[in-house]
This record gives structure tokens, sequence and C-alpha cells, in this order.
């Protein structure tokens, strides 16, 4: 994966250097991990609360940020502790003032927006929703993705599990993943919440639930 990553900082002309499972920039020291259960729980996360923002910046090229949302400040606390462990490096955890009860945590770093990108993950405003790279991921840990999209996401109620998205292509291709996965899928249906259209689907409850999966026992 770190040959990967290189290859693309490469290509964006981003200065950086290879040494030995670390990619060091003018900024920074991030280590590049094998991709594991975590790596797919966090693309879960970042497909249902997040976003990766490419921006310009005054003096020439770009900010490479990857932010995730919750209302639950200690989630954010949770992934941080995740991320951490895998790349040796914290994110910032901040109060969203535009909403209340609402925090985000900003990981302002090439080397891991371009990670997750060739994992998969979409850069700008998820309109469309597409993750079929993701979705046909032949790799074990595929059922850590659709956690890591519950817990920022989705909502749990006994045995099934409920996601509700304007995205309806995203569903389509969760109720396929579902599907290959036994688990049971519904198609994707629509209710509308104040003219706005939603759709929603629902599937049995057995992924590696994690935040939500504690709460449940609580």
């Amino acid at each position: 994966m770190i040959k990967k990553v290189s290859k693309e900082l490469k290509r964006r002309n981003i200065y950086h250097k290879k040494k030995e499972k670390f990619i060091l920039t003018r900024r920074s020291k991030t280590k590049i991990p094998l991709v594991n259960e975590d790596i797919f729980y966090l693309l879960g996360a970042i497909c249902g609360d997040g976003s990766l923002i490419k921006s310009k910046r005054k003096r020439g090229g770009y900010h490479y940020v990857i932010r995730i949302y919750s209302g639950e400040e200690k989630y954010l606390f949770y992934l941080n502790e995740i991320i951490q462990k895998l790349f040796e490096i914290k994110g910032r955890i901040t109060k969203d003032k535009r909403k209340n009860s609402s925090y985000y945590i900003t990981l302002q770093n090439a080397s891991i927006f371009f990670y997750f990108v060739k994992l998969g993950s979409e850069i700008g405003k998820k309109k469309i929703g597409n993750t079929s790279n993701i979705v046909k991921n032949k790799n074990k840990n595929i059922l850590h993705y659709l956690a890591g999209l519950v817990d920022t996401d989705g909502h749990v109620k006994g045995r099934r599990i409920q996601l509700k998205q304007k995205r309806h292509q995203l569903l389509k291709e969760i109720k396929e993943l579902s599907e290959r996965l036994n688990l049971n899928c519904s198609i994707p249906k629509v209710n509308y919440t104040n003219n706005i259209p939603f759709y929603y689907i629902r599937f049995d409850n057995k992924i590696p639930l994690r935040w939500k999966g504690i709460n449940l026992l609580n």
C-alpha cells in the first residue's frame, strides 16, 4: 500500500520520502499500515458521515482533508484512537458551530487522504454515492466496512439494521453487498422529509458493530 500512496503523491507533485513503513512530507511523518479490519471500519465511517475535501491553498497547491461528523463527541475520540493506532497521527476534534450537539474530527494529511482514495473513498461531495470499488472488494474485512457505515449513519433495532440516505445508488450497492453476505436485505424504499426524498434499506444485524454494539449492551 505504501507504494500506491507514494505513487499518487508523486503524481500530484507532493514532496515526500519513503522510510520503511512511513511516508515523510514537509509537515508530517505518517505510518502506512497494511489493510485490516480497522481500515475497513474507517472506510465505512467516512462513507456514512464523512468526506474527503480537496481545496486550493493561497500559496499554491492543495489542502487534503478528511472529515467525519458525529453527534457524539465520545465516538470521535474512539475514532481518533483507531486513527492513532493505524497511522501514528491524531486528528483534531472540533465543535460544529453550525449545528447544536454536533462535532467533527479533521485529518489534514495528504498521505492518509490518498490512502483512502486508493481504497475507493470519493473526493468531494457525495452526490451519487458510488462505492463500487469497496462493495466489490472480496476482502474478508468487508463486514467491518458495513459496521463503520452503520455506526455513523444507521439505526439498529433488535435483529435488524436500517440505513437511510439521500443517495439511492449507495443503498443499491449496499443491498448488493448485503445479499452477497447473506444478510437478508430489503430493496431500497423512499420516504419524504420536508419534500426531500430519502431512501432506506433494512438488513439483518449480523455485522461486527462497535460503537452501537456497545450502546446496545448498556
